[in-house]
């Protein structure tokens, strides 16, 4: 077992060492959402920075963000399948476990640091504040470990990177504009609002948004649905990515 975590490690460890060297990782990790939090910071109408807005974008944004760190990490998973590193690494001999622990990791860790990076902006350039920096964290990470599942079940069934890419920014885009990212979802038509229920980005943003301090039953729900989604997600992914690479 320890060293199955050992070369866990191991490969996370690689994979973030590849991630960070890549500009176009950067820019879709970083710029993209700092761009969206500029863009968005002036609402329409209103002259300057409207204070109580940027109160409701930037928990959007720093989600959405953990969204791209994550999933970007994952997409990894279909070049190095053409590449044949699965193999490779298969002989060295590490297990296929920790083949996917390994990948669980490095785009939780992605995503979180991404995060990170975005909410320390939003406190220091529009002076947001969370009343519990914690809970938020816990929400961000349930969020990351989510959407590393996501990505992991697309890169398992894509057969090249572009199809990989095509479908995740099909799946991204309608996630920002239905999940609340910019705007209350209850602005939506009710269909939509249903629609919007079934992302796992929906329950982080408003987890973080109705937080005031106090437990409450949507809080827990939220809670409980990103949990589902985490556990659902990262064993519907594993069970993918182990099948190619043990096959």
């Amino acid at each position: 077992m320890r060293t199955s975590f050992t070369n866990a490690f191991w490969i996370a460890e690689n994979d973030l060492r590849q991630s960070f060297r890549s500009i176009q990782n950067a820019i879709w990790t970083f710029l993209f959402p700092i761009f969206m939090m500029f863009a968005f910071s002036f609402r329409l109408g209103i002259k300057g920075v409207d204070p109580q807005y940027m109160t409701f974008l930037i928990p959007g944004i720093v989600v959405m963000t953990a969204m791209f760190g994550a999933t970007n990490e994952t997409m990894s998973i279909v070049l190095e399948r053409q590449m044949g590193t699965f193999d490779r690494i298969l002989a060295a001999p590490v297990s296929s476990t920790s083949i996917v622990l390994g990948k669980a990791m490095s785009g939780t860790v992605n995503g979180f640091i991404s995060a990170i990076v975005l909410l320390i902006l939003g406190g220091l350039l529009y002076n947001v504040s969370f009343t519990n920096l914690p809970f938020f964290l816990f929400v961000v990470l349930l969020a990351c470990l989510s959407f590393t599942g996501i990505g992991t079940i697309i890169a398992g069934l894509a057969s090249a990177p572009r199809e990989a890419n095509i479908i995740l920014n099909i799946l991204r885009f309608p996630l920002v504009l239905l999940s609340g990212v910019l705007f209350p979802i209850e602005t939506l038509p009710v269909p939509l609002q249903w629609v919007s229920r079934a992302f796992p980005l929906t329950y982080a943003i408003e987890a973080i948004r109705t937080y005031a301090g106090d437990l409450s039953f949507t809080l827990y729900f939220d809670v409980a649905i990103l949990l589902a989604y985490t556990l659902v997600t990262i064993l519907v992914g594993s069970k993918i990515l182990l099948k190619i690479i043990t096959r």
